[in-house]
């Protein structure tokens, strides 16, 4: 076996990507796909062709087998079924973050925890000021979130002048900030439970956290008895992106194999293979073939599942669920006059001050508390002023906030109407100011 094929084999099993630059690829491709999407819809919308963008949203999709029907618009498709993927994608990101990211390190949580609770409870006490005595106060749950890919495409066109442990600051607190917004959806967000239904999803959830410390892997249980739990989910009441969460902390996340194990065995088998005179021809040795199989197969269980179903879905929900999340959701209609009056309704007055002003005092007021009264502390790379250029990027609430009102005013189209129209306004805006603030004002103070 040449040295060349060794290192390459050597490099296959020990070149294992960082899970944190594997996120932020994924969501900033997510961000400029998220980007175009949204244009698309907004012009589709305001186009001549608009009366086909809505006739395509509510199109029925689905199948029968007899007298048994099963269809919805493909709207309802994308907002219940898709995004379930992308919420079990976030569940495996936080599970990640909690075992082995900055949420696992006892300094870091406080901070993040903190700072995110500030970001969320502020904007929603906001909102409720302007809309205290309106039937839109049920909208309060909008401008706690933040679009995490959206937030993080911002600040990688300011990368240079900024820390990198700036950009896992604002993940951790993408995080807890998701976490928060995820409760807030199962709780609030929900009118009527069927507790035989949710009883049944729970005992699934139940029986997949068992079968992970049981030791079960197999990909196909999970995928079986996960979508059981979703559609008994979606039958309860609760909103079943929460499944889509608890599934996904069932999730296998740890090895098969201990790493040092996986380089003894791998090493040998290398060994094997260079006592062979030649090169090694995977194409028309069998032999070879298989050493080179059993080599992966050695890589593929010091991995675990975890890693690997969070890999296997970063590109598909940046690439594809997202953005028709986009395309399905972001098409407001409306000219100057509605604009203006949608941003001047209540519901567009909390939303925007909640996002733009909310996020501000929540997230650098928290960081503030923090470091005056010693609950936590920020990396070393990291001051208040790049905490403060972050809170102001924290104010892009795009999908998060856009699904939440889309729960919320689903029956009120011309609440949806206000509320999306200021949410675009919003991140446009809290985009702009965390730009220009990272850019000629955090960089003065380090």
């Amino acid at each position: 076996m040449s040295d060349d094929t060794n290192n390459i084999l050597q490099r296959g099993l020990e070149n294992i990507q960082s899970p944190f630059s594997n996120f932020i690829r994924a969501q900033t491709t997510s961000s400029l796909f998220l980007l175009v999407a949204t244009v698309a819809a907004l012009w589709w919308a305001n186009s001549d062709y608009s009366a086909t963008y809505e006739n395509l949203i509510h199109t029925s999709v689905g199948f029968f087998v007899g007298e048994f029907e099963l269809h919805a618009s493909l709207k309802y498709i994308i907002n219940d079924g898709l995004m379930v993927v992308f919420f079990f994608l976030l569940g495996l990101e936080i599970k990640r973050e909690a075992l082995a990211g900055d949420l696992a390190q006892t300094e870091n949580r406080r901070m993040l925890i903190v700072c995110a609770v500030g970001g969320m409870v502020c904007p929603a006490v906001i909102y409720s000021l302007f809309n205290w005595s309106h039937g839109s106060q049920l909208g309060w749950g909008i401008p706690m979130a933040t679009d995490t890919a959206f937030a993080l495409g911002v600040l990688t066109l300011v990368r240079k002048h900024i820390p990198t442990a700036l950009l896992a600051f604002i993940v951790g607190l993408a995080i807890v900030d998701d976490i928060g917004a995820i409760l807030v959806i199962a709780l609030f967000y929900t009118q009527e439970i069927s507790v035989t239904f949710l009883f049944t999803s729970f005992t699934l959830i139940a029986l997949l956290g068992v079968a992970n410390y049981a030791g079960v892997r197999q990909p196909l249980f999970y995928v079986i008895v996960g979508v059981a739990a979703w559609w008994t989910m979606l039958k309860s009441g609760v909103h079943p992106t929460f499944a889509g969460v608890a599934i996904a902390l069932t999730i296998p996340a740890r090895p098969l194999l201990a790493p040092g194990k996986l380089l003894n065995k791998a090493k040998s088998k290398i060994n094997s293979m260079q006592n062979h005179a030649g090169q090694v021809d995977v194409l028309g040795s069998r032999q070879d073939h298989e050493q080179v199989l059993k080599i992966r197969d050695y890589a593929e269980r010091a991995s675990t599942p975890l890693r690997r179903w969070e890999d296997a879905l970063d590109l598909p929900v940046a690439l594809f669920v997202l953005p028709l999340f986009a395309l399905a959701n972001a098409g407001v209609a409306f000219n100057a006059s509605s604009f203006i009056e949608s941003l001047q309704h209540p519901i567009g007055l909390g939303i925007v001050t909640g996002l733009v002003v909310g996020k501000f005092i929540g997230i650098s007021g928290a960081c503030w508390l923090c470091l005056r009264y010693k609950i936590g502390c920020l990396p070393d790379a990291i001051n208040i002023h790049h905490v403060i250029g972050v809170s102001l990027i924290a104010g892009i609430g795009f999908t998060m906030s856009t699904f939440i009102a889309t729960l919320g005013f689903d029956a009120q189209p011309v609440h949806l109407h206000s509320a999306k129209t200021s949410i675009l306004f919003a991140s446009v805006i809290s985009a702009m100011l965390g730009l220009l603030y990272i850019r000629f004002v955090s960089t003065k103070g380090r």
